[in-house]
């Protein structure tokens, strides 16, 4: 391994390398085996992702070396970097052949993705080991292969003056006296490197084995194209050969009437150099040498006009060939203004308790982003079919707070007194028309409706709130101070034929209401109470 700092890949890789060497060691289960496929496909993954960096770094060097215009040295770096790139290749194809070879010799592979052979020990011994003594597997010259690749990179380091830059390589292939991981077992530190790695070994853990040696060859290889990369330069020429156009605003927010002020400039670019940019510690993306910052305005506190001044940062990382990354910081300023919540209801003033009170919220200046959400204290929230349409039911009787957010960003609260509901006015009708209690009935009709009218403030502004029935009932035919019949009901509408017959001149109906009920939105229903005082009607018979 090379000497210095690792990078995060280089660190992985290893940790992956002993856990793999721990169950080699292990009589291994089926469900170790799972475990080395896995092992395997998460080592291919870092093999690809570390491939396809040392490609990108190649094109920056080359890249770099003609922005600078072919100087002498530069291109001798270039040529080093395509050499690596040539040696780690060659291996890295050849153990890819070594493991293909293996993955055919053992069947192949299932249509889930699993290998056939994944437990078949004795084709990877075959393959790889051999007899030991007479006949000797490709893991004895994959050995001297592994380490002579090695040397050669040392020899590059030595050639090209990188030693002072980074450490020379440790060999990669070795046997059980020599692997720190080994080398005090008993079992294992006689072993040479094709036994260690391949004999009683199952074919998948002997394919990881494999796939670890490639990615300890990519990561030798960046290692060495990243210390290339920072050796080129001197004095860099940067070109800067693209022109765009620019403004800067005193102001995000003009308000109408006053005048709005800006400064156009140009900006020039390199496009031979592509910078990374981050805000708030996150990349971005970049096109054309221009990043773009995209994220939801908030406040928390406002001045008295209603506006709050924010400011950002970010940073531009421009890659200087020999040079590292060159930090430029970048700041800007902006206003939020508060945004107006508007709220249309049927009664604005006030929510009635233990109802179904519809509310349109809306917010104006958010226009078609506006994607509402809403939370209550002391309600529950129903929403309604349409945006910004809510269903708002109290269950306290002191006061409603309706938070409102927009796609997760809060925008304020509205708060609403809580009134009850008005008692409903008992009545009694006869062919429609209300009862006169004073002037009373000529006769007895044959049937009264006794109704629970509610309140019509209350009607008009929640009206599937305002549907009441009365459900039980008394009715008494009086005559002085002698009750001279009583008959029960349990509906509004009312048959007086029982008590019809008997009724005469200067008698009395008296109704006592018992049970009011009332149906609301959800078509539940409630007990209403009715106090004593108001449950009676009193009709007299002239």
């Amino acid at each position: 391994m090379a000497g210095g700092k690792e990078t995060p890949r280089q660190k992985l890789i290893g940790l992956m390398y002993l856990v793999l060497l721990a169950l080699l060691a292990l009589q291994v289960s089926s469900a170790i085996l799972e475990k080395f496929q896995f092992l395997n496909a998460s080592l291919e993954n870092t093999l690809a992702e570390t491939i396809k960096s040392s490609g990108e770094k190649e094109k920056i060097i080359r890249k770099a070396v003609e922005d600078n215009r072919n100087k002498a040295s530069d291109v001798a770096l270039l040529k080093t970097a395509e050499d690596v790139r040539v040696k780690c290749k060659v291996m890295i194809d050849e153990l890819g052949k070594m493991k293909k070879k293996l993955i055919d010799a053992t069947g192949g592979v299932e249509e889930n993705g699993s290998y056939k052979g994944a437990k078949d020990e004795d084709k990877l011994a075959q393959m790889m080991v051999g007899d030991g003594a007479t006949v000797k597997g490709e893991g004895f010259a994959l050995k001297d292969k592994l380490n002579g690749l090695v040397t050669d990179l040392n020899s590059i380091i030595d050639k090209a003056n990188l030693g002072s830059d980074i450490s020379k390589f440790a060999p990669i292939a070795l046997d059980g006296k020599d692997d720190p991981v080994f080398q005090k077992n008993p079992d294992q530190k006689n072993k040479n490197f094709a036994e260690l790695n391949f004999q009683s070994t199952p074919m998948i853990a002997g394919l990881a084995v494999m796939t670890e040696k490639q990615n300890k060859i990519a990561s030798m290889e960046s290692a060495l194209l990243n210390v290339i990369k920072e050796k080129l330069g001197g004095d860099v020429v940067i070109k800067a050969d693209k022109v765009v156009g620019m403004y800067r605003a005193n102001s995000s927010v003009v308000a109408a009437g006053t005048d709005y002020e800006a400064e156009m400039f140009i900006a020039a670019y390199a496009s031979n150099l592509t910078p990374t940019m981050t805000f708030r510690g996150a990349s971005i993306k970049v096109e054309n040498g221009v990043g773009k910052i995209k994220f939801r305005a908030s406040a928390t506190t406002y001045d008295k006009e209603g506006n709050s001044k924010q400011n950002w940062e970010g940073k531009i990382a421009v890659p200087i060939p020999g040079k590292g990354d060159t930090i430029i910081p970048v700041k800007g300023e902006y206003i939020v203004a508060k945004p107006v919540i508007d709220v249309k209801s049927a009664s604005v003033s006030a929510l009635y308790f233990n109802c179904g009170n519809d509310l349109n919220i809306q917010v104006p200046a958010l226009g078609a982003s506006y994607k509402p959400s809403f939370s209550a204290s002391g309600a529950t929230i129903v929403n309604g079919a349409e945006k910004g349409m809510i269903i708002v039911v109290p269950t306290t009787k002191e006061k409603v707070s309706i938070n409102v957010s927009s796609e997760g960003s809060a925008i304020g609260k509205v708060e609403f007194p809580v009134r009850a509901v008005p008692r409903p006015a008992l009545v009694a009708k006869v062919n429609g028309q209300p009862v006169d209690q004073k002037r009373g009935v000529l006769q007895v009709p044959q049937t009264i409706m006794v109704l629970a009218e509610p309140d019509p403030a209350f009607a008009a502004a929640l009206p599937k709130e305002a549907r009441y029935g009365v459900t039980d009932g008394e009715i008494t035919l009086a005559r002085g101070k002698r009750e001279v019949k009583t008959m029960n009901f349990s509906s509004g509408n009312v048959n007086l034929g029982p008590i019809r017959g008997e009724a005469q001149s200067g008698d009395r109906i008296i109704i006592q209401v018992k049970k009011v009920l009332r149906k609301n939105f959800r078509e539940a229903t409630e007990d209403v109470p009715v106090p004593t005082s108001s449950s009676i009607i009193t009709i007299p018979v002239q």
